[in-house]
C-alpha cells in the first residue's frame, strides 16, 4: 500500500502530504472515521496542528464542473484553492478522489471523478484550472473501486469506447471499467511528472476493509474524505 494508516481521535486516516510540494496538507478519511463534515475535518485540522481558516464542500452530482471555493456550497465536483487555510474536500465511496497540486505548493485541487465525471474529462478541467500560469506538481489518486469489482453495462464501455478512443481495451468475460487507469492517463497529458502521481492500490470494495464501499455495503456505505490545502 502507498499510505501508512495512520489513526487520531476521530478515527483513521491516510496522510499523503508528504508525496505533495512542501506547504502543502493532504489527507483521506477511512471508515470509522467520525465525521466528514466541512467542521468535523476543521476539527481534524486542528487537532494536527495545521491552519484551517475553513474547509469547503461542494453538492456533488456526477459533473464535469470545476469551482473556486468563494462559489462553494454549490453543485460541482471539483474545488481548486490558492489561499493558506482554504481547504477543499470532497466525498467518496467507490468513485475516484483525486487531489493536485502546482509545483509551487501555491494551488490545490480536489475532484470527485464517478464514471460520468471520468467521462466528462473531470480531471482534466480541473487540472487546467489549476495550472493557470503555473507547472504541475504532484498528484494523487486515492482509494477507489478497481476494476475486479467494477463491472457495468457493455452500453457503458461502448460510451467510454466513443470517449477514449484506443484507451478502452477489449478483454473476455464481464463488460468492466478501469476509472484509476483512464484518470491517470488524463493526468500525464496534463503535464504532471510520472514520478509525482501517486496512485494508492486499495480497491475500496474488496480490499483489506478500511475503505468505505456502496458497492460492497450498499446504503449502509459510509463515506471517506479526501481534503487537501495550502499550509504554508
Amino acid at each position: 500500500m502507498l499510505s501508512e494508516i495512520r489513526t487520531s481521535p476521530m478515527g483513521p486516516y491516510l496522510d499523503a502530504s508528504p508525496l505533495f510540494p512542501p506547504g502543502v496538507g493532504a489527507f483521506v478519511t477511512l471508515r470509522g472515521f467520525e465525521e466528514v463534515s466541512p467542521e468535523g475535518l476543521a476539527r481534524f485540522l486542528s487537532l494536527l496542528g495545521l491552519p484551517c481558516r475553513r474547509v469547503h464542500r461542494v453538492n456533488q452530482v456526477h459533473s464535469g464542473r470545476v469551482v473556486d471555493p468563494e462559489e462553494a456550497p454549490c453543485d460541482a465536483d471539483a474545488l481548486v484553492s490558492t489561499e493558506i487555510g482554504e481547504w477543499v474536500r470532497v466525498v467518496t465511496a467507490d468513485c475516484v478522489p483525486i487531489l493536485m497540486a502546482s509545483e509551487d505548493g501555491r494551488a490545490v485541487a480536489a475532484v470527485h471523478a464517478g464514471w460520468k465525471g471520468t467521462l466528462a474529462r473531470i480531471v482534466e478541467e480541473a487540472g487546467r484550472r489549476l495550472l493557470e500560469g503555473r507547472q504541475p506538481g504532484a498528484a494523487y489518486v486515492g482509494p477507489a473501486v478497481h476494476p475486479c469489482c467494477y463491472g457495468v453495462p457493455e452500453e457503458r464501455v461502448e460510451r467510454f469506447r466513443r470517449a477514449f478512443p484506443g484507451w478502452i481495451p477489449e478483454v473476455p468475460g464481464a463488460p468492466r471499467l478501469d476509472l484509476v487507469e483512464l484518470n491517470l492517463r488524463m493526468l500525464d497529458g496534463l503535464g504532471f511528472p510520472e514520478p509525482f502521481i501517486h496512485i494508492e492500490d486499495r480497491c475500496t470494495a474488496c480490499g483489506d476493509g478500511v475503505c468505505c464501499s456502496y458497492r460492497r455495503d450498499g446504503e449502509r456505505a459510509g463515506r471517506m474524505a479526501a481534503l487537501i490545502g495550502r499550509t504554508a
